[in-house]
């Protein structure tokens, strides 16, 4: 069966939009993304990421063979477990995962780099992707499709508009005002070490299984190692030999975590703060911790220290379908505890390509074929919403 003329516009080149503009591309269905940072190297947005069987799924149906390969070849090696431990280093809790497919929400699998896997997700977008495009606003065009508005004066039409533009999504903001994004009280200083010769020797052997949470009175420390077998930049010479990687090798995410009166200072000072001033801060609250975890600490780059404040999004109530809709982030942020953030959104894109091929195979409308995975996201996606605030499976 041949394939209509459907276009697709998703704003936001996060991994959900980039995910689905594979999917829709390699679906034969014109798609266009528009991302207003000006490169995918303008903002810090995190490290490790747990990628479980929803993330698996959603990258291997949505991406051309050499790519799923790729990815999985540029991913660290599987944790089996995540570690409780006092600042200490005294084991509290381990929690042993299954590998088992489930079609609930699942421990992590494996883990990857957030930027080389946004990278493996640009290859072969070069005609799709335009950055330095900030989305200002939507109209709904008198023929059914929908006109977006940038705030360099460019337009873009199309028969669908995604909203993949994360927490802060405008699309959002002007499609569904009702549906609300919740600050939460907790604030998180990340870092990035390295691994070395002189700071492998400092892992933690439990670390090199899988995630680990340090306990303390009013902070906690989270960790975890991506640790690539290869360089992502020596194993795309097998599969996108002209690919390009920023990755500087292998290391330590860290995330020092603490309830807003703790941290003892406002938000504007914490967020004023540059790298190294961050960095001494963590040193500073960590003092009395195990010589261990201070030394990794120590040995991070200051440089990729930021903070960030935690926020995660209200269900709402199922609105009328249009023919704009939502992933990801843009309508059910959560907490980075249940690690189900990125996974949720890759599903989200999966499940969306899903129902645009339908409704560009003619087998069913549109606006039906949106409905029907709508009702799929708010249900899945604030089932994981619920889940991260819980404490995800550190609270299990």
């Amino acid at each position: 069966m041949s394939t209509s003329p459907l276009h697709v516009v998703i704003i936001g080149g996060g991994l959900g939009g980039l995910c689905l503009a594979q999917g829709l591309q390699r679906a034969g269905i014109d798609v266009a993304l528009y991302e207003r940072d000006t490169s995918p190297y303008t903002r810090k947005q995190g490290y490790r990421l747990h990628i479980d069987r929803r993330g698996i799924d959603a990258l291997h149906s949505c991406l051309p063979p050499h790519l799923f390969d790729l990815c999985m070849a540029t991913a660290s090696r599987p944790g089996s477990q995540v570690t409780i431990v006092t600042k200490l280093l005294k084991p509290i809790k381990v929690i042993g995962f299954s590998q088992e497919d489930s079609p609930t929400i699942v421990p992590v699998s494996t883990s990857v780099d957030r930027l080389t896997l946004r990278e493996i997700l640009l290859i072969g977008l070069d005609d799709i992707v335009h950055f330095g495009k900030e989305f200002l606003q939507y109209e709904y065009l008198s023929d059914g499709r929908v006109q977006a508005f940038f705030s360099d004066g460019t337009e873009a039409c199309g028969d669908v508009l995604i909203a993949a533009d994360g927490v802060n999504s405008r699309v959002r903001q002007q499609f569904l005002p009702q549906a609300s994004i919740e600050a939460t009280d907790v604030r998180c200083i990340y870092g990035k070490t390295l691994l070395t010769e002189a700071t492998r020797s400092l892992i933690p052997d439990f670390l090199y299984r899988g995630f680990a949470q340090v306990v303390g009175f009013r902070f906690s420390l989270a960790l975890g190692i991506v640790d690539f077998q290869q360089l992502p930049a020596e194993v795309a010479r097998k599969f996108v030999p002209d690919a390009c990687f920023h990755t500087t090798g292998s290391y330590l995410m860290w995330s020092l975590n603490a309830k807003r009166r703790h941290i003892g200072m406002s938000d504007d000072k914490l967020f004023g703060l540059d790298g190294a001033q961050l960095l001494q801060f963590a040193l500073q609250k960590t003092k009395r911790w195990h010589p261990t975890l201070r030394a990794l600490l120590a040995a991070s780059d200051p440089g990729a220290t930021f903070p960030i404040a935690v926020r995660t999004a209200v269900p709402c109530q199922p609105w009328k379908s249009t023919s704009i809709t939502l992933l990801g982030d843009a309508i059910h942020a959560m907490s980075p505890a249940g690690g189900s953030g990125a996974n949720m959104a890759l599903r989200d894109a999966h499940n969306l390509c899903q129902a645009l091929k339908v409704a560009a195979h003619g087998e069913r409308p549109l606006v039906p074929a949106i409905h029907d995975y709508e009702a799929l996201m708010l249900e899945e996606g604030f089932e994981a919403v619920r889940f991260s605030a819980r404490g995800g499976v550190l609270r299990q």
